[in-house]
């Protein structure tokens, strides 16, 4: 059978020729015709190859064997810069299993491409702006011409094309509101710039698909996604240090200030990670409640590195994503929960999310439950675990593992530490030990890995509003208000053991003392309407805790009668023709951005 990979074809295996008699001019049209989606480089060497061919079998032979590989040269040529890497994984494919299953994925990764050109793939900071203006320019142009020439409904057709080629979901066509919102982000860059980051998930993914994301070349992410993520960790710290913040009393600090003020530093976040996981640890000492740590792994199907080697059951499974495993995992959880709710077991605690070297995402748990649940719980969460594909090899030594939290022996805080500085920093973890790396290199990796496919990394279960543990410390000692004083200094200290119990408990959920109090809704740049948060409040009882307003400006551009202010703000500013979708109004504004804050 004919190879589409090899490079050396033997004639006497060359299939029957797809056609019969032709005139060399008929012969050379059908060729042209052939050879019109193949790069310029692939048509020299397919050239090359049809003239040997036309010597050594006829031209019947030569256009037999051109049209079993053209596909294959016509679909690479649609990928461009990934070419390369994707050609050797569809070789690998097609000699460790057939051509038929190499063809089937290569026309997957294409269609999955479609979107994902050169300048998505490589291009970033300034030039992906200029890309996104562009598409920006493009877009609002034919929105005015479609709906001046056809009317609304072809208009709202042009918006669901646009949004169906990004790959953005959107079932609100009935709610004209939504749809003039969707249309007013539509007409901005920042919307295209963010539709073309999505798409990065497409790209790694991919790669991970190729055997790029592994222990041995490049743990956690791929070094495409790792240079994406530098790339725009310096960008970000450019804007910040680029733009203030003034208020109304006329201070002004840059937005990288602001930043490390707030758990956008990540070792502000480290700290309230520890100090909220110690506070519920010490909860759960004086009610005497059992911990457990758990960890929860998916089947193998979902791992494309299995014992060092390309799983196959990854490629049979359809090469799940890590959105993909990641859901899987959530699915399992909420099972989990719905039972606990059902059987009236209450817990509380942390849950963390990391990837395997491969990418493949797995849990880390710290639980803890009363003593007379604590088997019925561990029997429940290891049930739906192995729910699927549980009697696989390994399946009960691998993918569910159970530790007892003995306070005799340790902290348990002392034992979640690692894997929360693992994701955040690395400063607490000398190697690590599922790479070899050093701590603050796989961190690096790890959060890359975790923004790139949008995981969120760690979730408490139980305990308190963190929002409102947030704004209490926004206020200073002077402001401390006297109907919750308490609460207050108990944030402050910090002792979040404390601010939980006053709060109401762990198992408090929607009954907590304090509740997040917001704004009245205020419509925002699209036309949406909104709420920010101000304070905290109990029943009628409001404390304000963010008592300025903010503008948002180039960095010493004076004031707001300055142009070089940020062309978004809290209020609408647009202006141009509705389209008949309601009251939202298109187009771009002016004026400072407005934010109230502490």
């Amino acid at each position: 059978m004919l190879s589409y990979w090899s490079h050396e074809q033997e004639d006497d295996v060359i299939p029957p020729a797809p056609a019969g008699f032709m005139w060399p001019y008929e012969c050379e049209e059908w060729r042209n015709k052939q050879l019109e989606g193949v790069s310029p480089e692939d048509v020299l060497i397919l050239r090359a190859r049809l003239e040997e061919l036309d010597q050594s079998g006829g031209y019947i032979v030569a256009n037999a064997w051109l049209s079993s590989v053209v596909e294959r040269h016509t679909l690479l040529n649609k990928i461009s810069i990934m070419r390369p890497i994707v050609a050797k994984e569809a070789a690998r494919l097609a000699d460790e299993d057939s051509d038929e299953v190499a063809m089937a994925w290569l026309r997957k990764v294409v269609k999955r491409l479609h979107f994902c050109d050169k300048v998505i793939t490589e291009l970033d900071g300034e030039e992906l702006h200029k890309w996104a203006e562009e598409r920006r320019y493009k877009f609002e142009s034919n929105l005015y011409r479609i709906f001046m020439e056809e009317g609304s409904d072809a208009m709202r057709r042009w918006i669901e094309t646009n949004l169906k080629d990004v790959g953005v979901d959107f079932d609100c066509w009935d709610d004209t509101d939504k749809v003039a919102a969707m249309a007013a982000r539509m007409i901005t860059p920042e919307w295209w710039v963010r539709q073309a980051k999505r798409q990065w998930i497409v790209v790694e993914q991919v790669l991970r698909e190729c055997g790029q994301v592994e222990r041995y070349k490049s743990p956690y992410l791929s070094n495409w996604a790792l240079n994406k993520a530098e790339k725009q960790k310096e960008n970000n710290k450019a804007f910040l240090e680029g733009w203030e913040a003034v208020n109304n009393l006329g201070q002004s600090f840059t937005l990288a200030e602001l930043s490390e003020k707030g758990v956008s530093n990540s070792d502000n976040r480290f700290a309230e990670m520890v100090v909220r996981a110690k506070g519920l640890e010490e909860i759960s000492e004086e009610e005497g409640h059992d911990g457990w740590f758990l960890t929860l792994t998916a089947p193998s199907k979902y791992h494309p590195i299995s014992n060092g080697r390309r799983n196959r059951k990854f490629w049979r499974a359809d090469c799940p994503s890590v959105r993909e495993t990641h859901l899987y995992m959530l699915n399992v959880w909420a099972k989990f929960r719905s039972w606990c709710k059902r059987n009236e077991i209450d817990f509380y605690g942390l849950r963390t999310v990391e990837p395997h070297h491969d990418g493949t995402p797995h849990w880390h748990l710290m639980l803890w439950v009363h003593p007379d649940h604590s088997q019925d719980f561990l029997s429940a969460f290891s049930r739906y675990a192995l729910e699927e594909d549980g009697n696989e090899k390994g399946a009960q030594k691998y993918r569910v593992k159970v530790k007892k939290i003995d306070p005799a022996k340790g902290s348990a805080v002392g034992y979640i530490v690692k894997y929360i500085s693992k994701n955040i920093h690395g400063k607490h973890v000398d190697t690590d030990h599922e790479t070899g790396r050093s701590g603050t290199d796989a961190a690096n990796r790890i959060v890359g890995w975790a923004r790139m496919n949008r995981i969120r990394q760690f979730q408490f279960l139980g305990g308190a509003s963190v929002t409102v543990w947030r704004e209490l410390r926004r206020l200073g000692k002077d402001k401390a208000p006297a109907i919750f004083k308490d609460i207050y200094h108990a944030a402050n200290r910090p002792d979040y053991a404390a601010f939980v119990k006053l709060m109401g408990g762990v198992f408090a959920g929607r009954n907590q003392t304090l509740k997040t109090h917001y704004s009245e809704e205020e419509q925002n740049q699209y036309g949406e309407m909104v709420k920010t948060v101000k304070g905290v409040a109990r029943g009628i009882e409001v404390v304000i805790t963010r008592i300025y307003e903010w503008t948002i400006q180039r960095k010493g551009a004076g004031s707001l009668e300055d142009d070089e202010v940020v062309p978004w703000t809290r209020v609408n500013n647009c202006t141009g023709p509705s389209f008949g979708l309601g009251n939202q109004r298109t187009g771009s504004g002016g004026g400072g951005a407005n934010v109230s804050t502490g």
